[in-house]
């Protein structure tokens, strides 16, 4: 398999590893980033072939030297891509949640973030499906799965993901 190369500029990165498969980056302005593939056996029941590949993708803002939102920076997205990318290079089959942080009500704009950023690497090799953990309250939590698109599963991947959050939003 040919590793797609971002032509846009990018931050190195280095992998840490640990538990939760930890890749890290610093900015230009010297944030700090952790990307993490947390392992996550749990969503899928676990009896599920799946349960073994399924991993929780989370973008950390570790340092903030501002004290302030970071500004756009067009090396990220790019940097992010290719992350995932290597990734995925060595675990074809994984299957990787994202669910978008709603600790300060801004998990909506977090969505439409990572939708960008998910359109600038997907290429012809991924793909990815959309949905929404309800609370009781009203709060919204979006998730996505990504998988390759050449995963033999997709189908049932798919199918099994849809029945979780429906049975999660079931009566709320």
């Amino acid at each position: 398999m040919q590793k797609k190369e971002f032509s846009s500029p990018k931050y190195e990165y280095s992998f840490v590893g640990g538990e939760k498969n930890t890749f890290s980056f610093q900015t230009i302005n010297r944030f700090t980033y952790d990307v993490t593939f947390k392992p996550t056996p749990y969503l899928f029941d676990e009896g599920s072939i799946y349960s073994h590949y399924t991993y929780e993708f989370s973008i950390i803002l570790v340092s903030n030297t501002l004290e302030q939102n970071p500004p756009f920076d067009p090396k990220i997205p790019p940097t992010i891509a290719a992350i995932f990318t290597d990734f995925y290079e060595n675990a074809v089959d994984t299957i990787t949640i994202y669910i978008c942080d709603s600790s300060d009500g801004r998990q909506m704009t977090r969505r439409r973030k990572f939708d960008k950023w998910f359109d600038y690497f997907k290429g012809e090799s991924f793909i990815k499906i959309d949905a929404k953990f309800k609370e009781s309250d009203g709060t919204q939590y979006p998730v996505s799965l990504i998988i390759k698109e050449s995963n033999p599963f997709r189908t049932q991947i798919f199918d099994e993901f849809l029945n979780v959050v429906s049975g999660y939003n079931a009566g709320k």
